[in-house]
C-alpha cells in the first residue's frame, strides 16, 4: 500500500509540474545598460547648449540607423480584437560627427583635476563607448537640440510610454534614442478564426520613420545577438498567455514611394511572428464532452424502442444544450463563417435530432401501423417484427452516414 501511494504521489508530482505555465526566461542580450553620467552635469549642460542637431527638420547628409529593441509579451483581447505588445526596451542609434567635436572642444577647454580623472577613465576603459550625458528626448527634440526621426509603429492605434524616453550621448560621438517599458496595441479584425480553436495567427508590426530621404535602418549587433538567443531558447523569453511562438523573425525593409530609381523610400524594421493557440485545456473542456456525447447520442439508435430509448435520448439531447450554453461564451470575437468548434456543435445537434427523428418514426410505426404499445411490443413475436427490424438495420446506416456527411462536410469547409 505504501509503495502504491509513493508512485501515485510521483506520478502526482510529475503531471502536476508539467501543468505549471512556462517561465519566461531571460536571455544576456536583454540585459538593460546600466550607467551614470560620465561627465559632470556642467559639462552636460554645454554640450547640450552647443547642440543643434535638430533645428533643420531635414537631412542633408546620409544616415544609418542602427536599431534595437526587446519585446517582452504578446496580449491578446480577441473579444475587442486588441493586439497588445509590451517592449522592454526600444532604441536606435547613429554617430553624430558633429557631436564628436562638440564633446572634444569641451573637454580640451576644461582643465579641472575632474575632467582629469575622467580622462584617465577613459584610456582606462579602452574605448569609446562610453555614456557621458543623459537627456530628456521630448524636451531635447521640442528644442531643436536632437533630430527628430519621427519613428513611429505603422498602423498602431495606441502606443503607450510608461517611462520617460532619453537620449544617452557617447564620447565617440554616438547619439542614441531610448524607450523603455512601451505598450502598442494593433487591431486584429483581420484575423481568421476557421480553425479555432486550433488555429494559427500571423502577426506582422513595422517600426517607420515618416523622413524618406537619406535615412536607413539596420539592426545592431544587440539586435543581432538577441534573435539568435531567441531563436535558440524557442522564443521562451517572451510571454504569450494562451499562445505559443512558432516563428519570429525582423529585418529592415525598404518601400520605394515612387518608383524604383526614387530617392523617396520608406525604412522599416519590420518583424513577422507566428503563434499557436495552446488549445489542449480547450480539447480536454469543450471538444471531448462533444464528441462524447455525439457518440453516446449515436449509440442510442441500437437501444430498442421498448428499452425506453426516447428518454435516454433526450437526456443527452438536453446535456448537449446545457453544455452548448457553457461553452457559448467564447473569447473570441462573432465572426461571418462557422469554425471547426461551431461545426463540431452543429454536428453534435444534427447527430441528435436525427436519432430523434428516427426514433419518433419508429414509434409511430409500432403504435400506428403495428398497433403495439410500447410493453406490448416486447412480449411480439419475431415474425411480426421482421419488417421493424429492418427498418432499425436501414436507420442504423443511414443515421451512420448523416454524422459522416456533417463531419466530412465541415472538415471541408474549414480546412478548403
Amino acid at each position: 500500500m505504501r509503495k502504491l501511494i509513493t508512485i501515485l504521489s510521483l506520478l502526482f508530482l510529475i503531471f502536476a509540474s508539467k501543468s505549471h505555465s512556462i517561465e519566461v526566461s531571460s536571455l544576456k542580450a536583454e540585459k538593460r545598460l546600466e550607467f551614470t553620467e560620465l561627465f559632470p552635469k556642467r559639462i552636460c549642460n554645454k554640450i547640450y547648449n552647443q547642440s543643434s542637431f535638430g533645428a533643420e527638420q531635414k537631412l542633408f547628409e546620409d544616415v544609418t540607423l542602427r536599431k534595437y529593441f526587446n519585446l517582452k509579451r504578446i496580449n491578446l483581447n480577441e473579444e475587442n480584437s486588441n493586439l497588445t505588445l509590451f517592449f522592454d526596451e526600444r532604441s536606435f542609434f547613429y554617430k553624430e560627427p558633429k557631436l564628436n567635436i562638440i564633446i572634444f572642444n569641451n573637454l580640451s577647454d576644461d582643465f579641472s583635476s575632474e575632467m582629469a580623472a575622467i580622462n584617465k577613465k577613459i584610456i582606462e576603459a579602452k574605448s569609446q563607448k562610453i555614456v557621458v550625458c543623459e537627456y530628456d528626448l521630448k524636451k531635447s527634440i521640442s528644442e531643436g537640440k536632437f533630430f527628430d526621426f519621427q519613428i513611429f509603429f505603422e498602423n498602431s492605434t495606441k502606443v503607450v510610454s510608461n517611462v520617460p524616453p532619453t537620449i544617452l550621448i557617447y564620447y565617440d560621438g554616438t547619439v542614441e534614442y531610448i524607450y523603455s517599458d512601451e505598450e502598442v496595441t494593433y487591431n486584429i479584425s483581420e484575423f481568421n478564426y476557421k480553425k479555432y480553436p486550433f488555429d494559427s495567427q500571423n502577426v506582422k508590426f513595422k517600426i517607420s520613420s515618416k523622413i524618406y530621404e537619406k535615412l536607413y535602418f539596420r539592426a545592431s549587433d544587440n539586435f543581432k545577438i538577441l534573435n539568435n538567443e531567441m531563436r535558440k531558447a524557442s522564443f521562451s523569453n517572451i510571454s504569450s498567455p494562451g499562445w505559443t511562438i512558432k516563428q519570429y523573425i525582423s529585418y529592415p525593409y525598404m518601400e520605394n514611394l515612387l518608383d524604383a530609381y526614387s530617392d523617396y523610400a520608406k525604412h522599416s524594421i519590420t518583424t513577422e511572428f507566428l503563434i499557436e493557440r495552446n488549445s489542449v485545456s480547450f480539447i480536454y473542456k469543450f471538444i471531448t464532452p462533444i464528441v462524447m456525447i455525439i457518440t453516446l447520442t449515436y449509440l442510442t439508435i441500437f437501444i430498442p424502442f421498448e428499452f425506453y430509448r426516447i428518454t435516454s435520448c433526450m437526456t443527452l439531447v438536453l446535456s448537449l444544450v446545457a453544455f452548448n450554453l457553457v461553452a457559448a461564451t467564447s473569447k473570441i470575437p462573432d465572426m461571418p463563417y462557422l469554425n471547426v468548434f461551431d461545426w463540431f456543435i452543429f454536428t453534435a445537434y444534427v447527430n441528435a435530432i436525427s436519432v430523434l427523428l428516427a426514433t419518433f418514426a419508429e414509434s409511430i410505426y409500432i403504435g400506428h401501423f403495428m398497433g403495439f404499445g410500447q410493453g406490448e411490443i416486447l412480449k411480439a413475436p419475431r415474425s411480426k417484427k421482421l419488417n421493424l427490424i429492418k427498418y432499425r438495420k436501414i436507420s442504423w446506416l443511414f443515421l451512420f452516414l448523416i454524422l459522416a456527411t456533417s463531419s466530412l462536410a465541415g472538415y471541408f469547409y474549414v480546412y478548403n
